[in-house]
């Protein structure tokens, strides 16, 4: 004889029965009812024990909401719950609308001690907090809003909301802000039913429920200022931790906190405890060097020599000191320094992605507006606002003002994507050669005047050039340039004619022959 799974209950059963024989049929267990729901496993064991709880409406929506059940279902439900006995307990106490939606803390977190400092000091219960985290792709802004939010989560009474807004997911579009506030809202206990059409008008029932309650709340992978303004607190006691990549400093009350790459003792421990092996092992340093100290790819490369029991850390290195390979190497399933990469390289718009391609792939040395606005072939403004939206999407370095760098990893990215997509790389090259060739030449007649018919004539340059008026500001652009005057001599063989390789050197030779030896160039040099 078969039996009906989805018959209804008996007339007359109690709330506690309903909603046991309900769970049954939904095939959910205790836990999972509860994880849906937004409820503790122990408040569903109560309710279904009819253990002297009368439950509270939006609990019992909630649950039916939870069961996929309807309007009617909700009613028969109230209606039991109003005719139990109260017991000793007159009303269900506030623990069920206690959110505890935070992941897991980040396995084997290291470092950043610091941040951590600067975010437990900006809780302050007399006004609204908000802490931004901002970084470059696999710099550890989830893992630190984590760490520290389950560190502070105690002082935060009515629970934590997270919430993934995907603004780099690859695949995933990001959240809109109505259907995040939609998502918020529900986790609350705001039915469906009664959440507003307009996003205004959600961002205000948002604001209304956080008021009067402490609540943590983690906006994870923000994509921008406009994602985030309506899904923030209004009042003060509750504290909202957002993650970017981007430099949030459209944002009122804001602390903000913007990841580096970990410190090499850091950097170090991670890659070591990640991968199980010695600290000392001298390859260990050199492997965390071609990792850039970037967090992402040492977990990845740590994974990878755990999964091969045969490697040794210098097997791993060896694999890793081919720059055209290191980031093939660094891929591990759906983790790769890549795919982090191309997130951020694919939300540019077509023109930052252009300067990100003919600027990136320069050497190590740093290097200024002027070779910028050279490569891009714009005015020295309009370079100088092409740089800044690239530090503000955290893939360019400023190592000193008006110095800029990029990431070992990020450079070796731009320099496939201008390998891919960027045909006139040699035309910008020549135009930095030509820049270089230029103010190389004016630098040394300001300095060696005398001497100006012995070296070739000044050859034209077709972008920006500093002013040189004087020799304290000729010998000055000569030794904070000269690793990418010698430099660009180099690649000038490679990729342009001889002549520019010729006139540098011709050019340069007085100046390197009388340079004091004991002298080391004021020049910045990328610290990575």
């Amino acid at each position: 004889m078969r039996v009906a799974t989805n018959s209804s209950p008996p007339p007359d059963t109690g709330a506690g029965a309903l909603l046991q024989a309900w769970r049954a049929r939904a095939l959910l267990t205790q836990e999972q009812l509860a994880e849906r729901a937004g409820l503790s496993v122990r408040t569903v064991r109560r309710l279904e024990s009819d253990g002297g709880v009368r439950p509270q409406g939006v609990t019992l929506r909630r649950l039916v909401e939870a069961l996929k059940l309807g309007p009617a279902q909700l009613e028969e439900l109230a209606a039991a719950a109003r005719a139990q006995p109260a017991g000793d307990e007159p009303a269900e106490q506030a623990e069920t609308a206690v959110l505890r939606q935070l992941p897991a803390a980040p396995p084997l977190f290291t470092g950043r001690s610091l941040e951590l400092t600067e975010l437990e000091r900006a809780r302050d219960m007399n006004t609204v907090v908000i802490a931004t985290i901002d970084g470059m792709a696999g710099i550890g802004k989830t893992a630190l809003a984590l760490h520290a939010a389950h560190r502070l989560s105690g002082d935060y009474s009515d629970g934590q909301l997270f919430l993934d807004l995907h603004g780099y997911t690859r695949g995933v579009d990001p959240v809109q802000p109505a259907e995040a506030l939609d998502r918020l809202l529900r986790a609350l206990g705001v039915p469906g039913e009664q959440i507003p059409a307009h996003t205004e008008d959600r961002a205000a029932l948002f604001r209304s429920r956080l008021a009067d309650r402490k609540l943590l709340i983690v906006l994870d992978n923000a994509v921008n200022e406009a994602q985030v303004r309506p899904l923030l607190p209004g009042t003060p006691g509750s504290l909202a931790i957002v993650t970017s990549r981007r430099r949030l400093i459209g944002l009122d009350h804001t602390v903000m906190v913007s990841l580096d790459v970990l410190p090499r003792q850091d950097a170090v421990a991670l890659f070591a405890q990640s991968a199980a092996v010695d600290a000392d092992d001298a390859a260990v340093d050199d492997v965390v060097e071609l990792c850039g100290r970037l967090p992402l790819a040492l977990r990845i490369a740590a994974a990878r020599l755990r999964s091969r029991p045969t490697w040794e850390a210098g097997h791993l290195l060896e694999r890793l000191r081919d720059r055209q390979e290191r980031l093939g190497e660094l891929e591990l399933g759906e983790r790769s320094v890549t795919a982090a990469l191309d997130m951020s390289y694919l939300q540019l718009d077509p023109e930052l992605q252009r300067a990100y391609r003919l600027c990136g792939p320069l050497p190590e040395s740093s290097f200024d507006v002027y070779v910028a606005a050279a490569l891009v072939d714009v005015t020295v403004g309009r370079a100088a606002r092409l740089l800044d939206d690239l530090l503000d999407v955290n893939l360019l370095q400023e190592l000193l003002p008006g110095r800029f760098a990029f990431h070992d990893l990020v450079r070796s990215h731009a320099s496939a994507a201008a390998q891919r997509e960027q045909p006139d790389r040699v035309a910008a090259f020549g135009r930095m050669f030509d820049y270089y060739s230029h103010t190389a030449s004016v630098a040394m007649d300001v300095l060696f005047p005398y001497e100006r018919e012995r070296r070739p004539p000044t050859p034209p340059a077709a972008t920006p050039t500093p002013d040189l008026p004087g020799p304290a500001e000729a010998e000055a652009w000569l030794d904070r340039e000269l690793p990418n005057l010698l430099t660009a001599a180099r690649y000038a063989a490679l990729f342009c004619p001889r002549a520019h390789t010729v006139h540098l050197s011709t050019t340069l030779d007085r100046y390197l022959r009388t340079r004091d030896a004991t002298r080391r160039p004021r020049c910045c040099t990328n610290r990575l």
